[in-house]
């Protein structure tokens, strides 16, 4: 049998697994339903270096036009980019082929994508080729299929699509203009630009539509290869988005304080201008030059006032945004312990089961919790903000540390029941912070012996991240002491125990320069402090006296 020189058909496995995450790259929920793979290409014959550098310039002077514009064109390769709606559907970068542009091999696109995804929403090169991989299958899969894109995608999708180009053909012949490859977008708060591939929904769809409907051993062996990728991407993912959170929220919190420091100083400034204005215009007629300027000096800084409280808005509107975006990781993150790769469908079965014992489990531990408040005529301590909260032991790490989870039961929405996104305590106990929200002792690090601790102040409703006081390194078994709107802790400065005390919103205020044993109790008498050491076998107790308005040590006392 002889083969034509012009075609020789090739079988393409396109698939991949995708680990769930929002603020990414790709929209989420786009890759379901699936059938058999197969693209036909017009050549087999392996790309030139030229080839693989044309492709690869494409995408990225797609990215970088993109990036400036909402429209991009190169080498006959068009992104449009349509942002998500305001009804929760996804958004979407639309690539389409032109007439006038033929590739060999489906190989040139995906390297098109890939650079292209690389560039615009910051993944590394794996990482891009395997999401490419994923967007033509899930394309190819939902060809021309109106109905499914309709569903998910904002109205702006489907008013600058056609039907009979949606997606990707697997023929090369049906490439040039009929293409219209949909890449999901959802807006990302921790990228560049603001915007990500949704891999979540990539992910989910692509690896349930191998696992339920495709038939070929090779391909659903590739898929499966490719799915074990995904989850990698998706778990360092997470790992990443995490770090990226915290310098986000440090520089958020920075320019907050810049911000309230300013207005405290046009606040000042406008009162002495206030005073000197009234002084001047005791004698009008000999002041009038004066009193104009001094008029004017006035104007300007309440326009100054204006623009920094529009900031201080804008700041304000970062932090919620941001502390979404860290509930958000945190669901997904514990979503994950549950999410499996196409072929491990036992496996995932086993871990819902897990899960749902967990939440049995928990259940009955609140039914309990709520027993026991019923049976108290007063409100009891770990009611606040209405909510009856709970700390729940997780795992005993090593030398007494722990690692605890704060839940809360809503009693006003039928007793529903939620856990807090911030999973690095290590207390056994929450304050209530008056006007301010739930204290606890939190740390950073893996390893316990590195782990740097710190107080961590939760918003009262939805016990996400408010503050935390990041220069200090809280001792870890220190007792959480509230008086008087202010927070007594025993810190850790130079290898050396001091008892230090913050305001309520967590602000550094004071620290005793005398050191103290760092298992030490205090006790409040009138003005002064009492630290009681507990010293090692052997030693002395010792009970340190101090000033309580300035912390100056008064006397030591050994018994």
């Amino acid at each position: 049998m002889r083969i034509s020189r012009s075609i020789i058909i090739c079988l393409i496995v396109v698939g991949f697994s995708l680990t769930a995450q929002s603020k990414a790259p790709l929209g989420e929920s786009e890759i379901k339903g699936s059938k058999k793979i197969e693209f036909i290409n017009r050549s087999l014959r392996k790309a030139s270096d030229d080839i693989i550098q044309e492709n690869t310039e494409t995408g990225k002077k797609l990215a970088e036009t993109l990036a400036k514009e909402n429209t991009a064109d190169s080498d006959g390769v068009k992104i449009q980019r349509i942002l998500p709606g305001a009804d929760g559907k996804l958004g979407a970068d639309i690539l389409s082929i032109s007439e006038n542009q033929s590739f060999d091999h489906v190989n040139s696109i995906a390297r098109i994508l890939a650079s292209y995804i690389e560039k615009s929403f910051q993944y590394k090169a794996g990482n891009a080729e395997t999401l490419a991989q994923y967007i033509l299958y899930y394309n190819a899969t939902h060809r021309k299929d109106a109905k499914f894109f309709g569903k998910k995608y904002t109205a702006g999708v489907m008013e600058v699509t056609s039907p009979d180009k949606l997606g990707i053909d697997t023929v090369y012949k049906n490439w040039p203009g009929k293409t219209q490859i949909i890449i999901p977008i959802e807006g990302n708060i921790l990228k560049d630009s603001g915007k990500d591939v949704t891999t979540d929904e990539l992910e989910k769809d692509v690896n349930k539509t191998v696992k339920d409907k495709e038939k070929d051993p090779a391909t659903k062996q590739k898929m499966e290869d490719e799915a074990k990728k995904m989850d990698k991407l998706q778990t360092d993912k997470l790992k990443d988005e995490k770090k990226v959170l915290q310098d986000k929220k440090e520089e958020v919190a920075k320019e907050g304080k810049n911000l309230q420091d300013k207005k405290d100083s046009l606040k000042k400034q406008e009162a002495e201008a206030v005073a000197s204005l009234n002084e001047l215009k005791k004698d009008p007629v000999k002041n009038k030059t004066e009193i104009e300027k001094k008029t004017e000096e006035i104007k300007k800084i309440e326009q100054e006032k204006k623009d920094t409280e529009q900031k201080t808005q804008a700041v304000e509107a970062k932090k919620e945004e941001l502390s979404k975006k860290e509930e958000q990781i945190a669901k997904k993150e514990e979503a994950r312990t549950g999410t499996t790769t196409s072929g491990d469908g036992a496996k995932k079965e086993d871990a819902v089961q897990k899960v749902e014992a967990k939440v049995e489990e928990l259940k009955n531990e609140l039914a309990q919790t709520k027993e026991e408040l019923k049976k108290k005529e007063e409100q009891s301590d770990n009611v606040v903000n209405n909510k009856i909260l709970f700390m729940k032991f997780i795992k005993y790490d090593t030398d007494g540390h722990y690692s605890n989870e704060l839940w809360a039961i809503d009693p006003a929405k039928d007793d529903a029941l939620f856990k807090s996104s911030y999973n690095n305590i290590c207390s056994k106990e929450f304050k209530e912070i008056a006007n301010q929200g739930v204290l606890v002792l939190g740390y950073d690090g893996e390893k316990v012996e590195t782990r740097k601790h710190k107080l961590v102040l939760l918003d009262p409703d939805k016990l996400g991240v408010k503050k935390t006081s990041e220069s200090a390194d809280i001792f870890w078994r220190t007792p959480m002491i509230n008086r008087d709107d202010k927070i007594y802790v025993i810190e850790k400065v130079k290898d050396k125990y001091h008892v230090s005390r913050f305001k309520s919103d967590l602000t550094f205020e004071k620290r005793t320069e005398e050191p103290v044993e760092e298992n030490s109790e205090l006790t409040f008498f009138g003005d002064k402090i009492y630290v009681t050491g507990k010293p090692k076998e052997g030693d002395k107790t010792t009970i340190k006296v101090f000033k309580k308005e300035d912390l100056s040590l008064l006397k030591t006392i050994a018994p």
